[in-house]
Parts: C-alpha cells; sequence; structure tokens
C-alpha cells in the first residue's frame, strides 16, 4: 500500500545495515541511501543517523518504522480477506499464561458458536504475545500484564483480583489481617520473568516497600497447575487471578490472605493493532467476554 522507499525504510530500520538491506532488496547499496535521502527530503524529517561505523534510527524513524510495519500487517490481513473469505472464518489469537487458565477457553468457546472454522491459539507471555501482534502473526492476544496503550488498539475485558493465597491451613491463613512483613517470613511462589503476573507482583512489593530478596526462598514455576500444587503442600504464599484458583477457593482448599493493603484489581485486556480493519469484531468479542 506504500511505496517502495517505506518498505526499504522498513528493512533498513530492522538491519541497521545498507549492506544487509540491499543484500534483502536485492538492489545496490547505493539505490538504498537514494531512498532514504528521498524518503527523508520529502518528510522533512531525519530518519537515520550514520556515523561510520555506526548506523542509529532516530526517534522519528522508530515511529514510523512502527506505523510502517503496522500498515504492512493490517493490509496484507485485508486484501487475504477480500481475496478468500473463507479465510475470514480463521483467527490466530495469543494468551498469556494466566489467562489461558479461565478467559481464552470462553473466547475460544464464543468463536465456536460463531462457526469459526480454524481457531488457533498461541500461549505465551506478554512481551511475546505484544512482538506477534506487530509481526502480524497473531490477530490479537488477550494479556495482563502492562503495554503502551499508544502503539496499540485494546479494550478492557474486566477487572480481576490479584490475590495473596496460601494453603488453608498454612499459618497465615489464621491470621485476620496480613502484611507483606508476614509475607517474608515464608517462600515465594512466583511466575517466570517477563510473565505479566510476575511483573504485577514485583510493582505490588516494590509499593510495600518490599524486595524478592527479603523473602527466605523465592521459587520460580512457569506452570499455573504446578503452583497450585505447591500452595496446596503449604510450601509457600503466591500471588495469582482469582479465577485461576477459583475451584481450590470454593472447596475450601486454599485461602484468599487477607492483606491490609487490599485487593489489587488488573485489567484484563484484548489488545490488537491500533487502528485495525477489523476493530469492530474485535470490540464485540471483548464486550461478550465482559458479559
Amino acid at each position: 500500500m506504500l511505496d517502495h522507499r517505506y518498505q526499504t525504510f522498513l528493512v533498513l530500520a530492522t538491519t541497521k545495515s545498507y549492506t544487509q538491506t540491499a543484500q534483502q532488496l536485492y538492489i545496490s547499496q547505493p539505490a538504498v541511501s537514494q531512498q532514504i535521502k528521498n524518503l527523508e527530503t520529502e518528510l522533512n524529517l531525519e530518519l537515520v543517523h550514520y556515523e561510520r561505523p555506526h548506523l542509529t534510527i532516530t526517534p522519528a524513524g522508530l515511529e514510523l518504522a512502527a506505523f510502517i510495519q503496522r500498515v504492512q500487517v493490517q493490509a496484507d490481513k485485508v486484501v487475504t480477506t477480500l481475496q478468500h473469505p473463507q479465510k475470514t472464518r480463521q483467527v490466530t489469537f495469543s494468551t498469556t499464561l494466566s489467562l489461558s487458565e479461565f478467559l481464552a477457553p470462553q473466547l475460544i468457546t464464543l468463536l465456536q458458536q460463531q462457526d469459526y472454522r480454524d481457531i488457533n491459539c498461541q500461549v505465551t507471555n506478554t512481551q511475546d504475545a505484544l512482538r506477534a501482534i506487530a509481526a502480524g502473526t497473531s490477530d490479537f492476544a488477550l494479556i495482563e500484564g502492562n503495554f503502551d496503550k499508544q502503539q496499540y488498539g485494546y479494550e478492557i475485558v474486566r477487572q480481576e483480583p490479584f490475590v495473596g493465597v496460601v494453603a488453608a491451613d498454612h499459618p497465615l491463613a489464621q491470621q485476620p489481617t496480613v502484611s507483606w512483613a508476614d509475607l517474608t517470613a515464608y517462600p515465594l511462589i512466583s511466575r517466570e520473568v517477563g510473565s505479566g503476573s510476575r511483573e504485577i507482583l514485583v510493582n505490588l512489593a516494590h509499593a510495600a516497600n518490599v524486595t524478592f530478596a527479603e523473602f527466605p526462598q523465592v521459587v520460580t514455576v512457569n506452570n499455573l497447575a504446578a503452583i497450585r500444587e505447591i500452595l496446596l503442600r503449604g510450601s509457600g504464599v503466591s500471588f495469582v487471578y482469582r479465577s485461576v484458583v477459583a475451584d481450590a477457593l470454593q472447596a475450601g482448599k486454599l485461602k484468599v490472605l487477607p492483606l491490609q493493603a487490599g485487593q489489587l484489581r488488573h485489567d484484563l485486556d484484548l489488545v490488537y493493532p491500533r487502528e485495525s480493519y477489523f476493530a469492530k469484531r474485535y470490540r464485540q468479542w471483548a464486550a461478550a467476554l465482559q458479559k
């Protein structure tokens, strides 16, 4: 949809090399340089700063490259939809591990009811889910982690309680109130670095002036079923979305800690490319999940 100079600049912004850009596009290196200079002149912007041997993309260039990437991904999807209408019954989305436990199954059921033929769900962490949207390998994502709201379209699906949890017979479960200082007497069971849940937990601890180093042990696990089992064995304290442990709470096997700081509710979002051609569809799905 954009002329070849924009495509050339996008490759250059990725490779940060005139030589590699020329090789990828099967054109000469002087041709690459000329296209970039023409684009900078037309836009009256410095996109590239080059001092041999270092090439850097300016802030304006980075923003333009992100825009070109979004336009290219969306244009490809729209053209594919027009050429092959049957592919509108296909959808690929990403979900973080926590949301794969309770929100993604609800969405898949909704898509099945709407007669989508091919439904592809990729479980990953927040950052990889966002990268998949930018690369066009994922149509949208269900995430709970933080993201740049200026770079993406999004709909808040719900505000889910993010709670401290222990086994029902754990010493902390018997206390009327619990402080963060109380928590640091026990092992902390946490998700892996890069997960939205880990990031939220780090921020919560920081707000309480507590670091992970203050816990006697930090056990990092990238599997929610394993975290639930560790908690049931009374081997520590963890923080998860309430829906992730709803069955165990109802059965009386786990207990939510009555933290003095109160209960945090965190936004769960359906995130998609900014100004997406399919934004109306995504908003409808988010609204359905809200109900």
